[in-house]
């Protein structure tokens, strides 16, 4: 079975947990800092902080953001449920938002209506598609760009995560970079980070408050850094699959908007077919042909389902859900198991 993610761990990457590992330091320390200075050094600046999962710096960001008790943050329903988890544990309100049908990502104009008192907006980059952060920046409303599925990728020439008050990545297993686990705030405030730091850091504060502690290891850190070293190769080469993917695609199947963009960082290659049986046909083709392929997001994980709020209010988000399937675009694959899917892909008639 060709799986549909699997983490491609080099000798490079051993080295550099091993590396940790010797040196008798595996908490947070000198490691983690060095990812951070590498995000800083991505950047051109700013200021960056680790952290334990994608969804604690989510929780940071918002908390270094000043996120109270009662505000409201916008989020596109076609998400996963950790940005939920995060707004809850922050103490805000999360006003869920449908998406476009091009990108995936947050509408700005459904904004209006399902999230007009918004202060606070967390535009996903979803899959690795731009979300619309000038149309979804206003005066008064401050803007989270979610990196967790774009890591890499640019818009205009620019990293993506650069224009929001804050960037959240995510070290996930299945993520572009991955630690098994982990996650980082960028931001070009220094003082936005120094507040993250200081949430993170659960204990000898001269000052106490409230705190978790949501640190990264140096294992994890060292391995999510070694990896980030070869950030370009990682593009290139996901960018190479789905460009092989697309050529072969039937004529009846759509993809994502942009997908072919050559600044896109492809963390998913997503079909969409014009229905469910379509969906579920091209599924089965792919299973039967030993390709592990995944709906992204099922149905029950649209937010506004997890919210209990009425489906027929976010019709692209549910319509998606149906018609989506995720083909394998990781690291790694080979040449012959690209080959493989696109043989699928030609045969296939929908």
């Amino acid at each position: 079975m060709i799986p549909h993610n699997r983490p491609l761990i080099l000798p490079s990457d051993r080295a550099a947990v091993d590396a940790v590992l010797s040196s008798g330091w595996i908490a947070q320390g000198p490691a983690v800092r060095r990812l951070e200075e590498r995000f800083v050094s991505y950047f051109a600046g700013g200021e960056a902080c680790a952290l334990s999962s994608g969804t604690a710096a989510l929780f940071v960001a918002l908390k270094a953001l000043g996120a109270a008790p009662g505000d409201r943050v916008a989020l596109p329903s076609y998400s996963c449920s950790a940005l939920l988890n995060a707004v809850f544990m922050s103490g805000a309100v999360p006003e869920v938002v449908d998406v476009r049908p091009d990108s995936f990502c947050l509408d700005a104009q459904l904004m209006r209506r399902q999230a007009p008192a918004a202060r606070f907006v967390v535009a996903v980059h979803t899959f690795g598609a731009p979300a619309d952060v000038a149309a979804l920046s206003a005066p008064g409303r401050t803007l989270i760009e979610d990196c967790s599925q774009c890591c890499g990728g640019r818009a205009a020439g620019v990293p993506l995560g650069s224009r929001g008050s804050a960037a959240v990545f995510s070290f996930y297993a299945s993520k572009i970079v991955t630690g098994g686990q982990g996650g980082l705030i960028w931001s070009a405030s220094a003082e936005l980070v120094a507040r993250a730091r200081s949430y993170r850091q659960s204990d000898g504060a001269e000052h106490y408050e409230p705190r978790f502690n949501l640190q990264l290891t140096d294992m994890q850190a060292a391995l999510a850094d070694s990896q980030m070293q070869r950030l370009e190769s990682i593009r290139t080469r996901r960018a190479a699959i789905g460009r092989a993917y697309l050529a072969a695609l039937p004529h009846g199947l759509a993809v994502q908007a942009g997908i072919a963009d050559p600044e896109r960082m492809v963390h998913r290659f997503v079909v969409l077919a014009p229905d469910l049986a379509t969906r579920e046909a091209l599924r089965e083709r792919m299973a039967a042909a030993a390709v592990g392929c995944i709906v992204p997001v099922e149905r029950f994980e649209l937010l506004h389902r997890c919210l209990r709020l009425d489906p027929a209010a976010y019709p692209v988000a549910e319509q998606l859900a149906d018609t989506t399937l995720s083909l394998p675009v990781h690291m790694g694959l080979s040449d012959d198991d690209v080959a493989l899917v696109c043989d699928v892909l030609r045969r296939f008639a929908p």
